[in-house]
């Protein structure tokens, strides 16, 4: 169950750097281009482009639209690719840290208590008989 939610989790972490997808360059009009443009400058507002689009919008006629989107594009696989090695990486070493984190609890419980139920957590204490959570 443990290995089966580090996978959910590195799975998560790596969906998180997933592009999104847009229609093609060549299948927006003039003013959907124009809203294209003007919501990546507003969330990438110091980018050299958005600068020159913000300086003369209405010179940026189709082929130099078709320019910028197919840079963009570059861009953001670049960028997708990238948050999902981190996230590869990131996820296999939170899962390396769990799993050894109960591997030592277990173990030091093991040595010290011979009684010890892995499985439960639990050892038999001399003094009462009774069954008590290991927390060492």
């Amino acid at each position: 169950m443990r290995r089966f939610t580090h996978i959910l989790t590195a799975l998560a972490v790596l969906g998180s750097g997933v592009a999104t997808f847009s229609a093609p360059a060549e299948a927006q009009s003039y003013r959907q281009q124009q809203r294209y443009v003007e919501r990546f400058c507003a969330r990438n507002p110091g980018a050299r482009d958005c600068r020159e689009f913000r300086r003369d919008a209405r010179r940026w006629d189709n082929r130099r639209y078709q320019r910028w989107y197919r840079d963009n594009e570059r861009r953001d696989r670049r960028d997708a690719a990238t948050a999902a090695i981190f996230g590869l990486a990131a996820g296999a070493a939170l899962g390396a840290a769990a799993s050894s984190g109960g591997n030592s609890q277990a173990a030091r419980c093991a040595q010290r208590y011979r009684t010890y139920d892995p499985r439960t957590n639990t050892y038999v204490a001399n003094s009462a008989g009774e069954r008590r959570v290991c927390r060492l």
